[in-house]
């Protein structure tokens, strides 16, 4: 048995995903990468990469996957021998193929992907009751809140959080992602938490710990 070191999130929208990737990277002394803010933090920092990823970004399309598996890999280098977790990377199969070759080359690997995998009338629930803190970014399931129980800001609904663009985003995790998580599957290395009705996030943490324990007694 060895110990679980290098993990990959993946999820719908409004999934969980940003709690219990914080769960983990606390329990588990990961370093999480968020790939948003990584091509962000490219930009900010006028590297080459960073002008070829503003361009994409500036103009609403999708950067392609060489740009953002180039940007990760470099973060990956970064880190070297210390453990990490992976959210919104990969986002299709061409970049999962691409991050093993990668890791296999370095002789690594993926220890564990997790998969949130929550209805998506759960999730369009979610998305109708959920407000954001415009200050802090908190985020509760209140249709009702206005003011912020962290820091007293104004709360807020997200210009995406409606059923008409969760829509084309589902359409998008279907297509693109999804299959992200079935070749993991495939290759044994999946613990999946399957949600069909609103849940403690607590309790969602206790089982996939305990999903994770076994999981890695049984590798």
């Amino acid at each position: 048995m060895k110990a679980l070191r290098h993990f990959i999130l993946v999820g719908a929208p409004a999934s969980g995903k940003g709690t219990q990737g914080r769960f983990l990277s606390e329990t588990f002394g990961l370093n999480p990468l968020s790939t948003g803010s990584l091509l962000r933090r490219e930009v900010e920092k006028c590297s080459e990469l960073g002008h070829q990823v503003n361009y994409y970004m500036s103009n609403a399309m999708l950067v392609p996957d060489q740009l953002v598996n180039d940007v990760v890999r470099g973060w990956l280098a970064d880190m070297g021998d210390r453990p990490w977790l992976l959210d919104g990377y990969p986002r299709t199969v061409a970049q999962a193929e691409n991050l093993d070759h990668f890791l296999n080359s370095r002789g690594d690997s993926v220890d564990v992907v997790v998969w949130m995998d929550v209805s998506r009338e759960l999730i369009e629930q979610r998305i109708c009751r959920r407000r954001e803190c415009s200050t802090c970014g908190h985020i509760v399931q209140d249709a009702n809140a206005r003011v912020c129980s962290e820091c007293g800001g104004e709360m807020v609904t997200r210009k995406d959080d409606n059923l008409e663009a969760f829509a084309r985003r589902w359409a998008d995790f279907e297509a693109m992602t999804l299959p992200v998580a079935r070749y993991y599957e495939a290759r044994g290395k999946v613990v999946k938490m399957t949600i069909n009705s609103e849940r403690d996030a607590a309790d969602v943490s206790r089982e996939l710990a305990q999903k994770l324990e076994d999981f890695r007694r049984s590798h």
